[in-house]
């Protein structure tokens, strides 16, 4: 089995090293190392090539985040393609368990690893892993992730956990992330896996997830607005499947991406454009849960503001 390492990298020079150095550390070497430059200002190019012949470098004028990662899917040659992110940790055992992961499973649509954030812009400090990764494994039926994934806290955030296998990214008919919500577009893969396969989750901390003290605040609603749209580039591709209990379960979660985006244009006082999110939200399925959900936020944006409660606002911190 050939093992390929994908990295989009940006403006990366601070972390770069020490990402590079995770990797080249792996129990299981990978067979390739593949980092794409999307149009950096800084050092990070210089640093890149002084890693040749270990590392190829790949660079392209600035596209964004989503066509640096359908770059690097095209290029990687390997049977499973392993996702890191420029300022993010491996632990040195983490393609050990991964390809370990797909030898066992390779019926699955991706493979995913539990994480632990960090602060700063040092290297971090793994503790002993004494699990046995085989017994811990909980294999996710396609219909159950559509749910977790989208209601999860940070169990799937990141690509850094991920790995897909080349032959899920080849089939799926189309670029793996859509570029049009390019910063989400994890979130159109994560949500596109399920029409793959289940999905393998080992409970082992194999990642560090990096939190700089410069964060930039999240503009929600521009995110939430991008979700909405990946649901909505998604929904044909569910409303062709034969399995209702998948259709079902993605219509849901799409009504609660749309509400979470109304209560943020009403929290910007975008009103009129927040009912009509509700309002499609209460069409999108016929589940009494999510319809009462959906027509309470409704009636709650008829009241006079005074009555309304406090919706949220349209930025937010980005640390995790």
């Amino acid at each position: 089995m050939k093992i390929s390492v994908v990295i989009p990298t940006y403006n990366s020079a601070a972390v770069i090293r020490l990402t590079l150095e995770s990797v080249l550390r792996q129990t299981v070497p990978p067979q390739e190392i593949l980092v794409l430059d999307d149009g950096s200002s800084d050092d990070t190019v210089a640093i890149l090539k002084s890693y040749a012949p270990r590392v190829t470098v790949i660079e392209q004028a600035n596209r964004g985040v989503a066509a640096a990662r359908n770059e690097l899917s095209r290029l990687a040659t390997g049977d499973l393609v392993a996702f890191l992110d420029h300022d993010d940790l491996w632990h040195p055992r983490y393609l050990e368990v991964q390809s370990g992961q797909f030898a066992r499973h390779p019926q699955a649509a991706a493979f995913f690893t539990r994480h632990d954030n960090f602060n700063g812009y040092g290297d971090y400090a793994w503790s002993d892993q004494g699990w046995d990764c085989g017994s811990a494994t909980e294999v996710i039926a396609p219909v159950n992730f559509v749910a977790r994934y989208n209601r999860s806290t940070g169990t799937f955030y990141s690509m850094s956990f991920c790995c897909v296998p080349k032959a899920v990214l080849a089939g799926l008919g189309e670029p793996p992330f859509y570029e049009a919500v390019s910063g989400v577009d994890d979130c159109y893969l994560c949500n596109l896996l399920p029409l793959a396969g289940p999905v393998v989750y080992t409970p082992g901390q194999l990642v560090a997830y990096r939190v700089t003290g410069n964060a930039q605040s999240v503009n929600q609603l521009k995110n939430f607005k991008l979700v909405v749209d990946a649901f909505q580039r998604l929904e044909p591709r569910y409303q062709k499947i034969g399995d209702a209990r998948l259709r079902r379960a993605f219509q849901i979660e799409f009504a609660g991406k749309r509400r979470r985006f109304g209560k943020t244009l009403m929290g910007a006082g975008r009103v009129p454009e927040a009912r009509a999110q509700f309002w499609q939200a209460l069409r999108q399925v016929g589940q009494p849960a999510s319809a009462v959900k959906s027509l309470s936020l409704g009636c709650l944006s008829h009241l006079p503001k005074f009555l309304q409660p406090r919706w949220p606002a349209s930025q937010r911190g980005s640390q995790q």
